[in-house]
């Protein structure tokens, strides 16, 4: 299915103006109000739009923002697009300014296909760097449909793991200390980090309880009575070693590996069955991203 079918040339806009999110989500909600049967006046849709980015902290970047909100009410899935007259960063988290905005009123029964649609944006607009400028230069609604089109944008049958997966992961490499892991395990409450050399290539990971162990002898762990233990402290030595101690020396490899492609059913059982907290998208022996249940929750349940 191609992407540009499922677009309404209709609920298409240039030169969107505003120069803040409120009013530019205003403009572009009353606009499509004239061609859709919205479930609430435009204001109160704007309203629980805004409410909804802030609840989840969303952040947007490449130019690209895609607004959204279900309704029970809605029979269908409802996409306008905007393509801002100059571009604006809407949120204060924002990593850059918007200039295209695609903003869906979703119903109950096409959330999978809104996933599908939104993928699809942001595949491409990740991988061809001028993806924005080229959508804003078409100059037309009818215009940005044909190029689309003419793109090839395939909607796919089925989410994959690239479609849900988050990108930009902290990593480390061997040769840093665990003081580097630390903080962080301290600062992103991940339970491991992957491990990658200079180039990308995904080598294993670190966990934190890899590295607690690394600090308790191998005769404690084996003790079945610890009852008389009361003084052994060992995070003191991890507090006084982490310094000198290198990843290298605690990481472990791991199977716990999936392809970007693989099929979103496929890695939800994994996660359940295989009782794996975190799956590591690798594509050529190289780091895309990671999967676990914060993202089935974040992308899937309240994408």
């Amino acid at each position: 299915m191609h992407l540009a079918t499922l677009l309404n040339q209709n609920l298409i806009f240039f030169n969107v103006e505003g120069n803040d999110r409120e009013t530019i989500y205003n403009h572009l909600i009353s606009l499509m109000a004239k061609t859709v049967s919205l479930p609430c006046p435009p204001a109160r849709v704007v309203s629980d739009i805004i409410a909804r980015e802030d609840l989840i902290n969303i952040v947007y970047e490449k130019g690209f923002a895609y607004p959204h909100i279900r309704y029970p009410q809605l029979m269908d899935l409802n996409v306008v697009i905007g393509v801002l007259k100059k571009p604006v960063l809407l949120k204060q988290n924002d990593r850059e300014e918007t200039r295209i905005i695609v903003c869906s009123l979703v119903s109950p029964e096409t959330s999978v296909i809104y996933l599908k649609v939104l993928a699809a944006f942001s595949r491409y607009f990740l991988l061809a760097p001028d993806a924005i400028a080229k959508l804003v230069n078409t100059g037309s609604p009818k215009a940005m449909i044909d190029f689309l089109q003419a793109e090839n944008i395939e909607v796919k049958h089925t989410l994959c793991a690239e479609d849900v997966m988050l990108r930009e992961v902290k990593t480390v490499k061997p040769d840093d200390t665990i003081s580097e892991a630390l903080d962080i395990f301290a600062k992103e409450k991940v339970e491991a980090i992957p491990v990658v050399d200079e180039h990308g290539s995904f080598l294993g990971i670190i966990s934190s309880e890899m590295i607690i162990r690394k600090a308790v002898p191998d005769y404690i762990m084996n003790m079945d009575n610890l009852n008389f233990l009361s003084h052994f402290e060992p995070f003191e030595t991890v507090l006084c070693e982490e310094q000198n101690i290198l990843v290298k020396d605690v990481m472990a490899p791991t199977r716990n590996t999936i392809h970007p492609n693989t099929p979103l059913i496929q890695f939800t059982l994994r996660l359940l069955k295989e009782k794996e907290h975190i799956l590591f998208v690798v594509q050529d022996g190289k780091l895309s991203g990671t999967v676990s249940f914060v993202e089935l929750v974040s992308n899937v349940l309240r994408g």
